[in-house]
């Protein structure tokens, strides 16, 4: 089982910092602040290594573009890259923002780390 390449996307980097930590031991994780420099991170990778994340895991609420911004420039480039989307706001709060297909897990706030391990731990 290969470690998955996750990549979590916040505005704050103290929480940023601690999913890393959290997440560490069960996936390869990268950080970036902010959607629009995550986008810019992942198409570097992807053009200097030819890697792709398995999974972004995005904040709703940022400061610049929010999450579902990100999500529909990861969907459209990177449509294999599972899209989960964590906001303090209830699914049904963010239905208007978000296309139909746009994100495979949403998880709202204070998230369970159970179900982030699950979702960046290896598929067996």
């Amino acid at each position: 089982m290969t470690e998955k390449r996750v990549l979590v996307v916040d505005d704050d980097l103290d929480i940023l910092r601690s999913f890393k930590r959290l997440l560490g031991d069960y996936a390869e994780v990268q950080i970036a602040l902010g959607a629009e420099a995550a986008f810019e991170h992942m198409e570097k990778v992807q053009k200097e290594s030819g890697a792709l994340y398995d999974v972004v895991i995005v904040d709703f609420n940022m400061n610049g573009p929010n999450g579902a911004w990100l999500l529909k420039k990861v969907r459209d480039q990177f449509p294999d890259c599972e899209r989960i989307l964590l906001s303090g706001s209830s699914y049904m709060d963010l239905a208007n923002y978000l296309d139909p297909g746009l994100v495979n897990r949403f998880l709202e706030k204070p998230v369970d780390m159970e179900d982030l391990i699950e979702a960046v731990s290896p598929d067996e």
